[in-house]
Formats: structure tokens, C-alpha cells, sequence
């Protein structure tokens, strides 16, 4: 280790640490020694013995992991062998149960000769990409001819070979595992486990045998983890190899051509350890070799050295670069140590010429300096700091320095010094100002106590000073308080104030500045003025050129367009000087709404000025008084007088009396409850009498002097004449309505009477009741007399409906009815037509149909109408499909229950569809001719349904058919959980 130096520089408390001497005389150091020449050797000796050390450590270490290594891989093969064996023995344990389930099952066919049903071939079904163990069963006869074939193999003949040779030459009851053989030309090498079978003699009537896949050891072996240059090996004790981890060309052309590589033991030990060179490729292994009990079988499983020391041999090479590293670094470390020592030797004289310097500017210093040691006390004083405490350097060193009333005169500031010399003390620097009384009155004094650490980390030394800061402290009080008066004005000024430097960046703000900005005072400084302006807004160039201007001539007085955080654009006054320390005042004061404001207000004026000269009303504004204030009329036509003899004339000055006095009732109601009035009034005016709407409406408080009301007037003549002669219209309409009603109801009554007589006369004619006609062709007259009579009968029944209906006459006799037997009946009607004109008609009605709460005459007589007209308007191919469905259908509620009629008829027109379902209206006139009807039908049935709070809606496409769908509301339809309660009562709907 290197000597250590003169204990006597640099320790703490001798007063040559600190770079001068309090006593008048001077003392020499001794003299240091060299380096002896006996020391660098024991040096360099017990460096040599360090690394020597470290070397062997990691010697033993590197051996020991090899023999570690060693031992895992010996542990891995004896498991894996384990693993091995239980695999091989589990894998001939199954064939043969397989064999025995095969005996088993042909029972009674194992007599000498076996029938000839056993020549059957099956496959045993496999995984694709697998091999099974089992390759297949096979049972052979006395003559070796295989007469049961369970799998794929292509054996016919088993005579010759060891798996039929064995079990017939012996009288063993066990299974017999038969020696290597092939099986086809390019399917590897198989064996057998095969059992004698005897017959009922007693004597060999053949074998049964289960083929064993050798390849399938071979796949499984190849996918173990041994290492990339370590196999397994399974091997018969006659020598034969029968699978191996690793493909051998040799071994698939002849399992016993590596017989005499093979390890040979004889002393009936399951398990035995190999190690060393391998006989067979040269390669040092370690391995474990195990029996299959009670099998003719040895597992053998290798490691290769290269593959289980591989993480070894890497460490070893790291571990040898690390030792190397670490010698040469302890050689490097030791060489500059020796360096080190002699440039010590140099500093240490070096060091006593720098004390003897920092003792002379230690004494010249003006600033009040001393050392403490950690504990207090004075080590070392200047001479302004002696004068101070008006003592000398001699009474106060070696004394805790906050005794000293020059220093602390108050027990107060000698409680503080002492808090902060023990804060120093646990390595925190301290500064802390405090005030000293001397004879010129009491000063201010920053103190700082600094600790200065030795190489241990350890508190050795405090530097004290102080500097009398009076005459600052003064100067700041008065600027802080020059300061904040001026802060307090600027933030409390309603206008923006901000201060920018020359490169544009904002150095200050004040809030009312950063409310109008939005940012905060820390947000916004360091910003610069050009990234507030709005350079998006229709001001923003001139905006950016004001800013210029300011800083070229030192001036700007404008408006800006200034950014606020939000991104809206805000319009801002502007007065911005040049200070004389280089930096910009302006004054901003946000002018935004007031200039939104008054654009509004032009605005608004221009609108409502063209709005009211748009209007044809006439505009008045009157005063609380009755005058007229304000006029806007596009002419003098609409006006009693011209508009300039009327402004500041009271309206009962210029209207007629009651028109006055009405219009001033009108205006005092209005201010006093603030609610607009309305009058309408007749007036004779300049262009002729005219009748006028009028509506009044307070206006605001603040809009005059007085109390004033808007009056809108418009010129509604016309209107009223148009009034007057619609209910002239209207009286004449329902007259000529209520003749025809009347002319209907009577000339119907009046042809239902002898309609019946003739419909009467017509059917006894028919039946011959007083005797024959006598020529046939009065039978077809009569026929065609009581149609035509039953048809304008029909007729008149409907305009007596649609005229009861249109006079609301119309009652309905309502009670639950049955759906069902309306639609059949209906359809049983309607059959016939459909036979006679080919139509197809087609009925759906599903089983469980609720009741309906209506009027059935009314409900078969809408289902016939609308079943009618489909027939009818169907072409002959055609077809007409009724369909009956409760609601939750697109329009429809829960529990509707909707009747569509569908046909593939003719259609009805898009302008013909609007009106196809009022009276006496049909398609179009060419239907009337073809098809002939009065066109009553759907308006009837139609109003029917509407009776029944129902709708009938109609969907046709011309050439493509029509849908009529009847909806009955979800009140008229029975409610299955209710059914029993509800039959007998009115729905509440």
C-alpha cells in the first residue's frame, strides 16, 4: 500500500489546513521520505500474489462448473433412458395386448385348420403424418400362409421367418419378439410380436402376429433434445439396431452391420454409465445404457461433450478474459499509485507555498471571514473579523464562536448562529442574513457558512463570511416598494399593459393583459408579440406592420387584430412606446364588442331600413302621447295625409274621431300591460277605402325620450273581399249539398219500390209459379230482367249508404264476431267470378285468428267490395291472394289486425291512385267502360272502416297489381289472455 503522508498537513485542526498561521512565528514541516526500494518490491510481490489468487479462484470455479455440467448431462440420459425403456416396453406390451384381443376374438377358429373367412384384409385406420406402432395384425396357418391381414402389410407367406419359426419350435405359452426383417421393398425394417396358436389336438395350428414399425422409434427418437451431435439407440441382444436417433444409410441397409460397436453386458444390471471416446465415431460422450426389462431389448442414450460443455467452454473464455482484464487493470492501477506517491511528494511542497499565499489574502480580505471545525469552535480569524468582535485572534481561537457578544449580541441571534454552524455541520450549506449592533448603529450582515469535506465524506472545516449588505438592503427596500406601488397600479388598471424586449418576446404583463389574451402571466411571457397577432384576420397584415413601425420610429398608435388563446380573433387599441432601457411599453385596451357591436348595428339599421321599405305594411312609431314620431311608407297612397303632415301631430288630430279614439285605446293598453294589440278597421285613405290590419308592440324603455309604440299596419282588403265571397262559396256549396242529398235519399227511395216489383214479378216469371212461359226465350228475358233489376238495386243501395255516410247517419251494430267465417263467406261469394274469369283466388288465415269487436254487415260488405274489385280488375291468368296477420309490421302497432287483399291485376294510375277512393270515382274512364260500377265501393268501404277508427290504404303499380290493406285497430282486437273476460263487453278503445 503507498505511505501515507504527513499526518500533520491537511489535518483539521492544525491551522496549516487552512492556508495561514495566527502566531507571529514560523514552523518547518519535516522533510518526507522516498519510496526504499524494499517497499516497491513487497509491493509488487503482494500485487503478483492478488492476481496469482484470483487466477486460481477461477481455475477451481471453471472445474467445478465442468463437473457440474458432466453430472446434469449423466442425469439427462439415465431419465431420458428411463423414459426410454418404459416407452419400448409399453409400445411391445400394447401389441401385444392387441394380439390378444385378436386371439381372443377368433375363439373357436383356432382348431388345425382355419376356415377361409379369415382371408379378409382391413386397414387400420391412422393419423395423417404419424406412423403407428402397431403396423398391423396377421394370423398365419400351420403352413405359414397368412390368412388374416389387419393392416397394410404385404406379407403372404410367413414360413422361414423368425416370427413364425420361434413359436412353432417351442411349446412357450408367452409372446416370442421375432428378429428384424422388411416388409416390402422401400418400408423400413419391422418387428414381430408373435404368439403359437394351437389347435384342438394339442398341436402348432399356426401363429398370430402384431408388426411392429420400426420407424415409428426412430421419429420419436429424432424429435428428443440430446444435443445436436448425441442419438439414442434401441438394439436387440442378437445385435440387430433397431432404431437409432440419427439416420445410418449402413444400419437401413443392415441392422446388425454396427453389431460390434455395441456395449456387451453380462452381470444383470439394468443400468450402466459410459464415458469416454466413442468406439464408433471417435467422439468423446458420456451415456447411460439400460435394459428393457424382460424384453431382449437395451436403450442406449449419448451426449456429446461439445454439446453439454458448449455453455462451459464459453464461460471458460470469458472467465480467462476477465482474469486477464483484471490483472492487467490491478498492474495499470498499481502503476499509477507509484506515480501518484511521487507527485505527492511535489504537491506536498507546493502546498506549503500556496498556504503561506492564501494566509496573506485571508488577512487583506475586507469581508468578515473566519473556520470552524465541526464543533464550533474558532480555528481561524481575519482581521476584520477580529475587529468586529474587538478582541484578538489570541482570545477568541479554540472558542465557540457564537460566545462572542461582537458577533451575537442578543441571545436571540446567538441562538440562530449556533443553529446554523450545527446545520453546516451535517454538510448542508447555510446563508442567512441577521443583524449586528456596532458603534455606528445596527448593520445588516449576509452570513454564509459553507462545510468543506475530507476525503471520507466527513465534515472537517466551515467556512464562515460575512459581507455588510446595509446600504443594499436600503436601495432594495426602496425599489420593492417603488416596484410594488408600481405593480399595484398596473394591476388594478382596467387596460392591458405589457413590456417586450427588442427581439418581440413579452418580458411582463399585467392581468387585465392576460384576461383579454386568455393566458396566464407565466403562459404568456417569453411569447412573442407577432405569434398574438391574428394574422388570419382581415387586420392581421397591418396588424404586423404597426409592430414594425413601432420598433423602426419607437411609436404606434392603432388598432390590432391580437389572436386569443381560444383562436378567436380580438380587435385591440394599441399605444406602444420605446422605453430608454431598449425595451417596448405598450397599453392595449380591448375594443372587440364594441366595434362587433356598432358593425351590428350598421348592420342591423341597413336590414331593417331595406326590411321596412321592402314590406308593404305601413310602420308608425307613436309616443305615449298619441303622436306620430317616426313613418315609413313606400308611398302616400295607403296614408290619410302625406307623411310630412303628419309627423308631431297626435293620431286623434288626423284620424277620424273613433278611429282616433279607438286607436288610442288600443295604444294605452299596450304600454300599460306591455301585451300586443290587434284591430282591424275600415278607413277611407288617399287612394279610396280600404280595410287595414293593425298590431301594436311596446318598445324598449331606453329607445326615446318617452314611452313609445310600434304599429304595424297592412293594407288587407283584398283579403276580406276573398273572405266575403268564400262564405258566399261556401253558403252555396252546402245548399246545392244538402239538395242532393235530398234529391239522392228521395229518388232512391223512390226506385227501390218498383225495383222490388219487378225483381218481385221477374223471379216468379222464372220459377213458372202460374205456369209455363211458353217460348224458352221469356225465360232468358226474365233472367236478364231480375239482373238488371238486383243490379240497380245494388246501386241504390250504395247511394243511400254513401248518403248516410256523408250525413253521418250512419250507426253501426257492434259485437265480437268471427273473422273467419266473414272472410270464408265472402270468398264463397266471390269463388265463382273467379272460376268464371280464371283467376286464382287464394285465402291465408292463420289457426289461432283473435275475435273482432265490429258490425258485421258492414265488415263482409268492405271484405267483399275490395275482394270484388280484385276479381274483377285481374286478368284471366291471374291471381287474388287474401292474407289476415296481426300487427308489428312496418306502420303498424302491437296488436293490429291487418286484411291485404294482393292481386295481379291491371293497377291503377299514380294520378288515378289520389282520388280512386272518393265517391263516383274510378281508374279512369276506359275501366268504366270495360268493367262498368258505379265507382261507390271503396269510398263506402273506405268510410266504413274509418267508422271502425281503422284505415284502408291502397298500393298499386299500373300493369302490375294492387294491394289494399284493411287495419283494425288493436281496441277491436281480442286479447288471447283475456279472451274469456272480455267476449261479452265493449272494448275501452
Amino acid at each position: 500500500m503507498p505511505e501515507t503522508p504527513d499526518p500533520g498537513i491537511g489535518s483539521a485542526h492544525s491551522p496549516r489546513a487552512f492556508g495561514m498561521r495566527l502566531s507571529s512565528g514560523t514552523s518547518t514541516p519535516p522533510s518526507g521520505r522516498g519510496v526504499s526500494a524494499w517497499m516497491v518490491a513487497t509491493r509488487v510481490g503482494l500485487l503478483t500474489a492478488v492476481i496469482g489468487g484470483i487466477a486460481l479462484v477461477a481455475f477451481v470455479d471453471l472445474r467445478r462448473a465442468r463437473d457440474r455440467a458432466e453430472e446434469d448431462a449423466l442425469r439427462q440420459t439415465r431419465n431420458l433412458a428411463i423414459t426410454l425403456e418404459a416407452d419400448a416396453l409399453n409400445t411391445i406390451r400394447s401389441a401385444d395386448q392387441s394380439l390378444l384381443a385378436l386371439i381372443e376374438s377368433l375363439g373357436a377358429h383356432t382348431n388345425t385348420t382355419l376356415p377361409s373367412t379369415l382371408g379378409q384384409t382391413q386397414t387400420i385406420p391412422t393419423e395423417p403424418g404419424t406412423i403407428p406402432a402397431v403396423r398391423s395384425l396377421l394370423v398365419a396357418d400351420r403352413a405359414g400362409v397368412v390368412r388374416f391381414n389387419t393392416g397394410s402389410s404385404a406379407l403372404t407367406m410367413v414360413q422361414g421367418m423368425n416370427l413364425y419359426e420361434a413359436p412353432r419350435a417351442t411349446q412357450t405359452t408367452g409372446f416370442h419378439l421375432s428378429s428384424p426383417f422388411r416388409d416390402g421393398d422401400s418400408d423400413g425394417w419391422r418387428i414381430a410380436v408373435s404368439r403359437r396358436l394351437t389347435g384342438a389336438d394339442g398341436q402348432f395350428a399356426g401363429v398370430a402376429a402384431a408388426i411392429i414399425d420400426l420407424r415409428r422409434f426412430a421419429q420419436f427418437y429424432g424429435t428428443l433434445n440430446i444435443g445436436p451431435r448425441g442419438f439414442v439407440t434401441l438394439w436387440h441382444d442378437d445385435g440387430a439396431v433397431l432404431a437409432n436417433s440419427r439416420a445410418n444409410p449402413l444400419i437401413e441397409a443392415n441392422p446388425y452391420a454396427n453389431a460390434r460397436f455395441l456395449p456387451r453386458y453380462t452381470d444383470g444390471l439394468k443400468n450402466h454409465v459410459l464415458s469416454g471416446v466413442s468406439p464408433y465415431d471417435g467422439e468423446d460422450r458420456i451415456g447411460t445404457v439400460r435394459a428393457v426389462e424382460g424384453l431382449p431389448l437395451h436403450v442406449l442414450v449419448r451426449m456429446s461433450s461439445d454439446d453439454y460443455l458448449e455453455s462451459w467452454r464459453a464461460d471458460l473464455w470469458r472467465r480467462v478474459l476477465e482474469t486477464a482484464g483484471i490483472g492487467a487493470l490491478l498492474i495499470a492501477l498499481a502503476t499509477q499509485l507509484f506515480r501518484h506517491l511521487g507527485r505527492l511528494e511535489r504537491a506536498t511542497k507546493a502546498l506549503r507555498a500556496s498556504e503561506r499565499q492564501s494566509q496573506a489574502l485571508f488577512n487583506s480580505s475586507f469581508q468578515i471571514m473566519g473556520l470552524l471545525s465541526p464543533d464550533g469552535l474558532v480555528v481561524a480569524l481575519n482581521q476584520p473579523a477580529c475587529a468586529l468582535a474587538n478582541l484578538p485572534p489570541e482570545a477568541v481561537i479554540g472558542r465557540p464562536a457564537w460566545e462572542f457578544r461582537g458577533w451575537a449580541r442578543t441571545p436571540e441571534i446567538a441562538a440562530q448562529f449556533r443553529n446554523s454552524i450545527e446545520t453546516a455541520a451535517s454538510g448542508q450549506f447555510v446563508r442567512y442574513e441577521t443583524d449586528v449592533h456596532t458603534a455606528d448603529g445596527v448593520r445588516i450582515m449576509d452570513v454564509s457558512i459553507k462545510p468543506v469535506f475530507d476525503e471520507f465524506g466527513h465534515v472537517a472545516l466551515m467556512v464562515t463570511e460575512a459581507r455588510d449588505i446595509t446600504e443594499r438592503k436600503r436601495f432594495e427596500n426602496s425599489l420593492r416598494e417603488s416596484e410594488a406601488r408600481l405593480r399595484s397600479y398596473l394591476d388594478a388598471a382596467m387596460e392591458g399593459f405589457f413590456i417586450s424586449d427588442e427581439a418581440g418576446r413579452c418580458v411582463d404583463m399585467n392581468p387585465a393583459g392576460c384576461q383579454t389574451l386568455g393566458y396566464s402571466r407565466e403562459e404568456i411571457l417569453n411569447r412573442r408579440v407577432l405569434d398574438l397577432i391574428a394574422l388570419d384576420h382581415a387586420m392581421g397584415p397591418s396588424s404586423a406592420k404597426g409592430f414594425r413601425t413601432c420598433k423602426r420610429t419607437g411609436v404606434f398608435r392603432g388598432e390590432m387584430a391580437l389572436q386569443h388563446r381560444t383562436g378567436a380573433a380580438l380587435r385591440v387599441e394599441v399605444n406602444a412606446v420605446r422605453l430608454d432601457n431598449g425595451l417596448y411599453l405598450g397599453v392595449t385596451r380591448d375594443v372587440t364588442e364594441r366595434r362587433l357591436a356598432e358593425e351590428a348595428l350598421s348592420a342591423s339599421t341597413a336590414r331593417l331600413s331595406a326590411l321596412v321599405h321592402a314590406l308593404p305594411d305601413l310602420v308608425f312609431i307613436l309616443d305615449d302621447d298619441g303622436r306620430y314620431r317616426e313613418i315609413f311608407a313606400n308611398s302616400d297612397a295607403l296614408l290619410v295625409l302625406p307623411v310630412n303632415q303628419m309627423i308631431g301631430r297626435r293620431a286623434e288630430e288626423v284620424l277620424p274621431d273613433w278611429r282616433g279614439r279607438q286607436l288610442m285605446d288600443s295604444l294605452r293598453r299596450t304600454l300599460s300591460t306591455g301585451q300586443p294589440q290587434r284591430m282591424e278597421y275600415q278607413l277611407t285613405v288617399q287612394s279610396g277605402l280600404r280595410w287595414f290590419e293593425a298590431r301594436t308592440q311596446k318598445l324598449a324603455d331606453d329607445f326615446g325620450a318617452r314611452p313609445s309604440v310600434l304599429m304595424l299596419v297592412r293594407d288587407v282588403t283584398e283579403r276580406i273581399e276573398a273572405e266575403d265571397r268564400l262564405a258566399a262559396a261556401k253558403e252555396q256549396a252546402e245548399a246545392a249539398n244538402r239538395a242532393k242529398s235530398a234529391f239522392l235519399a228521395t229518388m232512391s227511395h223512390e226506385l227501390r219500390t218498383p225495383l222490388n216489383a219487378i225483381i218481385g214479378f221477374s223471379d216468379i216469371m222464372l220459377h213458372e209459379l202460374f205456369g209455363p212461359l211458353g217460348n224458352p226465350r221469356y225465360h232468358d228475358y226474365a233472367r236478364h230482367v231480375q239482373n238488371s233489376g238486383r243490379h240497380l238495386l245494388e246501386l241504390i243501395n250504395d247511394v243511400l249508404d254513401m248518403s248516410k255516410l256523408e250525413a253521418g247517419r250512419f250507426t253501426l251494430d257492434e259485437h265480437w264476431i268471427d273473422l273467419a267465417d266473414a272472410l270464408e263467406s265472402c270468398r264463397a261469394l266471390s269463388i265463382l267470378p273467379a272460376e268464371r274469369g280464371h283467376v286464382q283466388l287464394t285465402m291465408t288465415i292463420p289457426p289461432d285468428l283473435p275475435r273482432l269487436y265490429a258490425d258485421e254487415r258492414a265488415v263482409r260488405q268492405v271484405l267483399l267490395n275490395v275482394m270484388a274489385n280484385a276479381v274483377k280488375f285481374t286478368p284471366s291468368g291471374g291471381r287474388v291472394e287474401v292474407e289476415v296477420c296481426c300487427g308489428g309490421g312496418s306502420g303498424e302497432a302491437q296488436g293490429d289486425l291487418v286484411v291485404t287483399v294482393r292481386d295481379t291485376g291491371i293497377g291503377i294510375a299514380p294520378d288515378a291512385l289520389a282520388t280512386i277512393a272518393e265517391p263516383f270515382q274510378q281508374a279512369d274512364s276506359s275501366i268504366a267502360r270495360r268493367f262498368g260500377g258505379s265507382g261507390l265501393g271503396l269510398s263506402i268501404s273506405r268510410n266504413l272502416i274509418d267508422l271502425h277508427g281503422g284505415t284502408l290504404t291502397i298500393d298499386s303499380d299500373l300493369d302490375r297489381g294492387t294491394t289494399v290493406r284493411i287495419l283494425f285497430p288493436a281496441a277491436r282486437v281480442e286479447r288471447p289472455a283475456l279472451a274469456g273476460v272480455v267476449a261479452d263487453h265493449t272494448p275501452s278503445a
